[in-house]
């Protein structure tokens, strides 16, 4: 017998549209945000660029090189690199070993957003 997958089984694209997470529950009374999903990636990426860079600054104003960071971190230099260049996905774990290395910690903060806020005109 042979197994058809399910519809909107993996790498089928249903009418759920590009960047949607397959298999993403549907919530009844919920409008579809077209582009959400992009524009919220692009947007945490932007921040943890600027939060990568913020700590980077605090290494080099504290006079620690990446080798200091990474002994005291458990790493090697290229892992701190990585980090610090700001493309790599991090782990929120990895940016406070990072933070207290360089005698820094995160601090936490919400904020109520608008779900609108931040989409261009080509994610409306």
């Amino acid at each position: 017998m042979k197994h058809e997958p399910a519809p909107g089984g993996p790498g089928r694209r249903d009418e759920a549209g590009a960047g949607e997470l397959p298999g993403a529950p549907e919530v009844p009374g919920l409008p579809v945000l077209p582009g959400f999903r992009e524009m919220a990636l692009r947007r945490m990426s932007d921040e943890r660029r600027r939060l990568v860079a913020d700590l980077t600054d605090q290494r080099r104003s504290a006079g620690l090189s990446q080798t200091e960071v990474a002994a005291r971190m458990g790493t090697s230099q290229s892992a701190v690199a990585r980090l610090e260049s700001g493309d790599a996905d991090v782990r929120v774990s990895t940016l406070e070993r990072y933070a207290a290395a360089i005698g820094s910690q995160l601090a936490w903060q919400t904020q109520p957003g608008n779900p609108q806020a931040g989409l261009g005109q080509e994610d409306r």
